[in-house]
């Protein structure tokens, strides 16, 4: 048990009681409140209620010194020598500079001032008697709209200064204990009534049950990392908003990190206080790797979504098809369909079902709106901003990223980039047919999203197009026989192509309804779709021959899909769907040879 941790436990040896009475008396006083500003000043003065702790203690709570040294510092002797407690850490080489401005954020209180006031002369007569109270300060000027901004954060905790040194050193132990067992990531996800800490090791990314919190505690612990440990970082902490940040390696001794790069921000749900923070661990390359340290975070697998892939509509073919989608480690699968055809559910069941294959990778979603609640994913709102959160998506350490939509050629490029960095793309593209989803992009950017740069079946892996048909109530449909009226001649010739014999006997209509069906004459919706997986010689024909010999002789090969309409119309004669129903959801109705 370290000196710090007895401290607090109060299991103190007799020969350390000298340490614990200069501590108690020079470094662990109780802060007390901050002396506040003249009271024509306050409208104008954000600052926190409670002076900061003093630096012996801080660098204690954080690891960074021991009580002796602490104490060595305050030594009458060193203290006659002048300068400050960090300077004198410096000159004895118990401290870097770096880890001197580490302990300095943390015990540094900001005022917030409105710009106009900062050289009122009560307000600077405020701060040099602060200084004469040994309160470190740091004044930052702001205007009258950011200074209301800054006191809406202040009131609900998300002041900088205000971190809990408990909170924070459970923060620092949890970053130490993570580089001695060689993580490259730590995730702190924060829910809507919990929060969870996960680490990547060795490539998989696990859950560190025993880290399990409250969503309040795990609030405060990645403010506290941000606040608190980060050297680099903005002056104010918004929990409403993303935020960059670094710790540096000098700020974490012994471990061999070099440095941590830090992303937080907002995700689903926003509204109960969801949020998410990412910290990436970068090491020393050359150096000795850590001794292993007795403080071992257990980890174990996160929890598979239950259930299975059964998506309703979806042909043994197609299933197996997405069999192969799913375990793809690397492209964008474009899924098409206008809006109510299903392609967020068939997407939802796409990245559940990844979820259950493989739940050590971290999946990032980019939606407007957030239509499925994924436990198990760090889901982004998107209003208008595809590409700004894909960029920060990018830096959240995902494997598997949804992209709601692209629409410009901005977005197609970066989730273009994003798949050749390794990252499996799910997105959306606003076309009728899959096969004309390339040409879709490259009227984006004839340029920087030519057919030479599109046609890569190892850059686009998938292609997808979906519609909803009605399943009929079998009780009350009706016979197409029996109406022989009901469908034009045209209709009628198309749908003998497809029937065996041109026999249409097996064809069937919306009945009138009955108790069954609700009287509704349907009982359920299912999918239609067509699933392409590309491959070289697909878009070899797709670059250097056309759209359309490209899908011909696609659907020619065994073990691909058929067209869309195609696999309605087994539908149609399996007396499942009417198809008139195919004929305004799915395509026009051909003949056969025409529709292949």
């Amino acid at each position: 048990m370290g000196f710090a941790e007895k401290l607090r436990k109060g299991v103190v040896p007799a020969s350390e009681s000298f340490q614990v009475t200069t501590l108690e008396a020079r470094s662990s006083a109780d802060p007390g409140p901050l002396p506040p500003p003249p009271n024509g000043l306050l409208p104008h003065v954000v600052y926190p209620a409670t002076r900061a702790r003093p630096f012996g203690r801080v660098a204690i709570d954080l690891g960074l010194l021991t009580a002796a040294q602490v104490s060595a510092l305050l030594d009458p002797k060193e203290l006659a020598k002048g300068g400050r407690i960090g300077d004198r850490a410096i000159r004895l080489g118990m401290l870097t500079q770096d880890q001197v401005d580490a302990i300095l954020g943390v015990q540094t209180i900001t005022i917030h001032v409105d710009a106009r006031h900062a050289g009122n002369p009560q307000f600077l007569t405020w701060l040099e008697d602060l200084s004469r109270r040994h309160v470190v300060t740091k004044v930052e000027r702001v205007s009258a709209q950011d200074l209301e901004s800054v006191r809406e954060a202040e009131k609900a905790g998300g002041v900088a200064d205000d971190t809990d040194l408990v909170t924070l050193t459970k923060a620092r132990r949890i970053v130490v204990d993570a580089a001695a067992m060689g993580a490259s990531d730590i995730h702190v996800l924060v829910r809507e009534k919990h929060a969870e800490v996960q680490l990547r090791v060795k490539g998989d990314l696990m859950v560190a049950h025993k880290l399990n919190m409250r969503r309040d505690e795990g609030e405060a612990l990645v403010r506290s990392i941000y606040t608190g440990l980060a050297t680099i970082k903005e002056p104010v902490y918004n929990p409403l908003s993303f935020q960059d940040g670094q710790i540096s390696g000098d700020a974490l001794p012994g471990t061999n990190v070099s440095s941590v790069r830090l992303i937080r921000g907002p995700s689903f749900p926003e509204e109960t206080g969801g949020g998410f923070l990412v910290a990436r661990m970068q090491y020393h390359r050359h150096k000795k790797e850590i001794r292993a340290t007795s403080r071992t975070i257990e980890l174990s697998v996160p929890a598979r979504p239950e259930g299975k892939f059964a998506y309703a509509g979806f042909t043994p073919l197609q299933i197996a098809l997405s069999e192969y989608l799913v375990r793809i480690p690397m492209g964008v699968v474009l899924v098409t369909g206008p809006t109510g055809s299903g392609k967020t559910t068939t997407l939802h069941e796409y990245m559940e079902d990844q979820a259950r294959l493989f739940p050590h990778l971290r999946q990032v979603t980019i939606e407007d709106p957030i239509e499925y609640p994924k436990d198990w994913a760090v889901q982004l709102s998107a209003s208008k901003d595809f590409l700004d959160k894909l960029h920060k998506a990018l830096r959240m350490d995902p494997d598997i990223i949804l992209m709601g939509e692209i629409r410009k050629a901005e977005e197609a490029l970066a989730t273009l980039q994003a798949a050749m960095t390794g990252h499996l793309v799910w997105t959306t593209v606003h076309v009728t047919d899959p096969y004309r989803t390339i040409r879709r992009l490259e009227m984006m950017d004839h340029e920087r999203l030519s057919l030479a740069t599109l046609c890569d079946h190892e850059l686009i892996v998938g292609l997808m197009a979906q519609r909803i048909v009605q399943a009929l109530c079998g009780k009350c449909c009706r016979p197409l026989e029996d109406q022989p009226d009901a469908l034009p001649a045209y209709m009628r010739d198309r749908l003998k192509s497809w029937a065996p014999n041109g026999d249409l006997g097996s064809v069937r209509l919306r009945g009138p309804g009955c108790e069954h069906c609700g009287f509704h004459g349907i009982v359920d919706r299912q999918a239609v779709a067509e699933i392409v997986v590309t491959d070289e010689e697909f878009m070899d024909d797709y670059q250097h021959r056309d759209v359309l010999i490209a899908r011909r002789n696609h659907r020619l090969k065994p073990g691909s899909d058929k067209s869309m309409l195609a696999n309605a119309m087994d539908l149609v004669f399996a007396g499942k769907v009417d198809p008139r129903d195919v004929h305004a959801k799915v395509h026009k109705l051909e003949f056969m040879e025409e529709g292949v």
